[in-house]
């Protein structure tokens, strides 16, 4: 049996070589900021497919990061397809359709957050997960995957298992330094918009 490999760190060198299999990202705001990058570099080398999750994809970030790499950003943001997924139900049929097309890297922003809707019973989302992950799988048999997670807030507890699974299946994982979320006293409300 293969032992996976994990680590830790603050960055991921932009000179990093992806290979076939699951890389897992697990970040604070599901490593937003660093898989927009990720994206960026990649579509220099050509197409791949961005699939958002959790409503991170931030394509002006893309944009100002492949101004300083290339003279025609326009041009190489064609090499990204980009497909947002609301709920599991379309994560799934997202994976399903991209794992019956051609071999291009894949991202996938923020995975859980559509799987921790509490609208759609456990048992169901725990089966969908496991289809989606079998798709990833597929796909990370023929070319990079790269998926990326957050810390589980308390509410989701119940559903913690997904990001075990998601774990357990991957090929490497990079986990960031993640302190635990704080407590808020009653009434706090959260900021809308992260910060990435």
């Amino acid at each position: 049996m293969e032992s996976k490999r994990s680590f830790a760190g603050k960055a991921i060198s932009p000179g990093l070589t992806l290979s076939n299999g699951m890389l897992v990202v697990f970040s604070e705001h599901g490593g937003a900021a660093l898989m927009l990058d990720l994206a960026a570099r990649l579509s220099l080398r050509g197409p791949l497919y961005l699939l958002d999750c959790g409503n991170r994809s931030n394509m002006y970030r893309v944009a100002r990061t492949l101004r300083a790499l290339t003279d025609d950003p326009v041009a190489v943001m064609r090499n990204i397809r980009l497909s947002r997924a609301f709920t599991c139900y379309q994560v799934v049929a997202l994976l399903e359709k991209a794992a019956s097309g051609s071999a291009v890297p894949v991202l996938v922003l923020d995975l859980l957050a559509t799987f921790m809707d509490e609208s759609v019973q456990m048992r169901e989302s725990n089966q969908l997960f496991n289809c989606a992950l079998q798709y990833l799988s597929v796909l990370g048999q023929s070319t990079p995957v790269v998926i990326s997670a957050k810390p589980l807030l308390s509410i989701s507890a119940p559903r913690s298992r997904l990001l075990e699974q998601l774990k357990e299946t991957a090929t490497l994982i990079w986990e960031e330094n993640v302190l635990p979320s704080p407590r808020l006293a009653a009434g706090v409300q959260l900021p809308l918009l992260p910060d990435y």
